[in-house]
């Protein structure tokens, strides 16, 4: 954004000064139509982008009227053969960054037609031919860059996605991790956001690895999370929160839905697997802060440790006199 304003301040401050252009009534037009656009973008990208409410139909028009601003840029100019038609390769290689399919070649095929009308209309202006071939080689060379530009695009967004998987994906069992999980839930809360937390932890873990090895107790880590992922609600996140500790969030969940689904997941786990959990069950009061919830949550997963293993705890058993 910021070298694309760039470009524009230089077409709108070089028409005004007198630097280029021939002040006719098009390239005023232009180039009232370049300060408007911008004006506008600006307002667009600081109200409704930072506030994370875009509009669709306007994201949509946002690449067409970029394009047409370089168009613009161009005839202001009044030069056919001015280097600025590299500014349509820029283009090219940002909306490959961000598109791909058939929405960057309806892109890329809009941004050849722009150059191909600007290039004929800004030599006829200059009393050469519209169809010349300067602008046959600057449509070869702009549609080979398109192509280049797609394949770097792709390759840059799998690299980013791999990047992605590995920032927050646990590599053993394929689960988001403990970042992901949270950043993911503090996406969704909100002082209205309702939603229980039930924290669990694998029964006598360290004897697994001790008697058995490592590898065994990666195993039984895989198989557990296997269980869990199979066993919980559609739309429950899920995440191995550290060591052997796994942790869900159920939005919307009250406590007869966590509960309900605890006794479900621990059940499963002594059935399917060569092990236990023992569940912490917590649901957000309102008002409550993250934090606050996953602290109780694991303090009563520290309490079912605590008095028994392989049990759900919601609330303290109270001691007797």
């Amino acid at each position: 954004m910021a070298l694309q304003g760039t470009i524009a301040a230089f077409s709108v401050a070089g028409e005004l000064l007198g630097w280029f252009g021939d002040h006719s009534a098009a390239s005023r037009a232009a180039v009232a139509w370049i300060a408007v656009y911008h004006i506008f973008r600006v307002a667009y990208v600081v109200r409704r982008r930072a506030t994370h409410r875009p509009v669709r139909a306007i994201e949509a028009l946002i690449p067409l009227l970029d394009v047409s601003c370089i168009s613009s840029g161009w005839i202001v100019l009044g030069n056919p053969l001015s280097p600025f038609w590299a500014a349509y390769l820029y283009a090219l290689v940002g909306y490959a960054r961000r598109m791909h399919g058939w929405e960057f070649a309806r892109t890329a095929a809009f941004i050849l037609v722009n150059l191909a009308v600007a290039q004929g209309v800004t030599a006829w202006r200059a009393g050469g031919a519209p169809v010349n071939a300067d602008q046959a080689t600057m449509l070869v060379i702009a549609a080979t860059m398109a192509s280049l530009a797609h394949k770097v695009g792709a390759g840059w967004r799998e690299a980013e996605r791999q990047a992605r998987a590995l920032a927050e994906t646990d590599p053993l069992t394929g689960l988001p991790n403990r970042r992901h999980f949270l950043s993911q839930l503090e996406l969704r809360a909100d002082a209205d956001f309702g939603y229980a937390v039930l924290m669990m932890d694998i029964d006598d873990f360290k004897r697994l690895n001790d008697e058995h090895g490592h590898l065994h107790g990666d195993a039984v880590l895989e198989r557990v999370a296997g269980v869990l992922r199979a066993n919980i609600r559609e739309g429950d996140l899920l995440a191995r929160y550290g060591g052997e500790e796994f942790v869900v969030a159920m939005p919307g969940a009250d406590l007869a839905q966590a509960l309900q689904v605890a006794e479900r997941l621990r059940a499963a786990v002594e059935r399917d697997t060569p092990s236990s959990i023992s569940v912490g069950c917590a649901v957000r009061a309102p008002g409550e802060t993250l934090d606050d919830v996953l602290r109780r949550a694991d303090d009563l997963l520290l309490f079912a440790k605590r008095t028994g293993k392989n049990v759900v705890r919601w609330e303290p058993t109270r001691r007797s006199a």
